[in-house]
C-alpha cells in the first residue's frame, strides 16, 4: 500500500510559482538598472543645467501670462488699445515691475521681453511677446506668447519656423 501524500508534506514548486518568481526577478533587475541609470544622468552637469533652464523657462512663462493679463486690463480701459511699450503696465495694471524681467536675464534693462505692438487688424496668432534669455548647450530656446494668449514651446516654435521657411522658399520660386 502506496502512503497518500498530505499536503505539509510537499515541497514541490509548480510550474507557475517559478515562472512568477522569474518574471519578478527579471522586473527587480530591469527596475534596479534604470534607478543606476537615473542616479547616474543626475550627475551630470548637463542634465543639471537642462532642469534649471526648465525651472526658468516655466518662471519666464509664468511673467508672460501674467504680462498678457495686465495687457488685457490696460486694453479694456482704453478702448481696445494695446499699450507702445510694456513699461505703460507698471504699477496700474501690473503691480510688480520684476515681471517685466526674465529670470534667466542677467542684464540691466529693466524689461527683458521683447513686446511686438499689434496693430487692429493683426491675427490672433502673431506674436506679442517673446524671451530670447534661454539657452541649453549652446542651443538658444525661444519663449514666445501669441496674441491669444497661447504659449509656444520649443518644438512648436521650430515647426512654426520650418512653416514660415517654406512659405517664403515657396513664395520666391513664384
Amino acid at each position: 500500500m502506496v502512503p497518500t501524500e498530505t499536503t505539509s508534506q510537499r515541497t514541490r514548486w509548480s510550474c507557475w510559482t517559478i515562472g512568477l518568481l522569474s518574471c519578478l526577478g527579471a522586473v527587480a533587475l530591469v527596475v534596479g538598472a534604470i534607478v543606476i541609470l537615473v542616479i547616474y544622468a543626475m550627475r551630470q552637469p548637463e542634465f543639471r543645467q537642462a532642469v534649471s533652464v526648465g525651472i526658468a523657462i516655466q518662471q519666464c512663462q509664468e511673467n508672460m501670462k501674467e504680462i498678457h493679463a495686465a495687457i488685457d486690463r490696460y486694453r479694456q480701459r482704453n478702448n481696445g488699445k494695446y499699450p507702445k511699450d510694456l513699461n505703460e503696465l507698471v504699477p496700474r495694471y501690473l503691480s510688480v515691475a520684476g515681471k517685466l524681467k526674465c529670470p534667466s536675464d542677467t542684464s540691466t534693462k529693466p524689461v527683458s521681453y521683447q513686446y511686438s505692438q499689434p496693430e487692429q487688424n493683426t491675427p490672433d496668432t502673431a506674436p506679442l511677446l517673446q524671451c530670447n534669455h534661454h539657452s541649453v548647450m549652446n542651443q538658444k530656446i525661444p519663449v514666445i506668447m501669441l496674441k491669444n494668449g497661447q504659449l509656444l514651446t520649443p518644438s512648436r516654435v521650430q515647426t512654426r519656423e520650418r512653416l514660415r521657411s517654406s512659405d517664403t522658399d515657396t513664395s520666391q520660386q513664384k
